[in-house]
């Protein structure tokens, strides 16, 4: 009678030690998958918050180049205006006798006020732009060096030449702000395409794609 007995106890103990093993094998592979998930999930949130970071610095700096170039415009035009009326004033008043050097004598006093306005202008939404623009460089600059670790070697370039490419100094006129400002719409459907990469590499973090 014992043995029977004794062979119940075995196997339940052998059981119970099989299923001690296999709990503390199973929350060990658990915990692993859990902070696996959650690593995974944090790199996502991270190329998510970058990518999010660069599209932002993008279109603020396009938005605030076409305000600079407007405004300028607007200022330059504002400015020929007033210049053409003065050159009528003193035209009327002078006469046919009034030669050039005599014309141009008499207007700049009259447009000094209006010039000086207009270059304190300038140099205020200069001063503006280039305030701004410092801001979306460092911006983009921190968010790229977060991609840096996060997505292929190869995708980060891209986004660095482009990035060089777009961000590389010119000078400062109204000409050459509005080819600035051409260049960055140019970029938008480049922009676009490197976004949509980052966002597979987002979905492949997070096991949604297959590599």
């Amino acid at each position: 009678m014992s043995e029977p007995w004794l062979s119940v106890v075995a196997g339940g103990f052998v059981a119970a030690v099989v299923t001690l093993i296999f709990n503390a094998w199973w929350d060990g592979k658990k915990q692993k998958l859990t902070e696996d998930w959650e690593f995974r999930r944090y790199h996502a949130n991270q190329i998510h918050l970058a990518t999010a970071g660069i599209m932002e610095a993008y279109f603020s700096a396009k938005t605030e180049l076409y305000y600079l170039t407007t405004t300028l415009e607007s200022l330059l035009g504002t400015l020929n205006q007033l210049t053409a009326q003065a050159d009528q004033i003193i035209r009327q008043q002078g006469g046919p006798e009034l030669t050039v050097a005599v014309l141009q004598q008499r207007k700049q006093p009259l447009l000094e006020p209006f010039q000086k306005f207009n270059q304190e202008q300038v140099n205020l939404r200069w001063g503006h732009y280039e305030q701004k623009a410092k801001e979306n460089h460092t911006k983009a600059e921190v968010h790229l060096m977060t991609l840096k670790f996060l997505v292929p070697a190869a995708l980060h370039d891209e986004l660095m030449a482009l990035f060089l490419r777009r961000s590389a100094p010119f000078y400062w006129d109204l000409l050459h702000a509005k080819e600035k400002l051409a260049l960055l719409e140019s970029a938008q459907s480049e922009v676009l395409a490197l976004r949509f990469k980052l966002m597979r590499q987002l979905e492949l973090k997070l096991g949604r794609l297959k590599s």
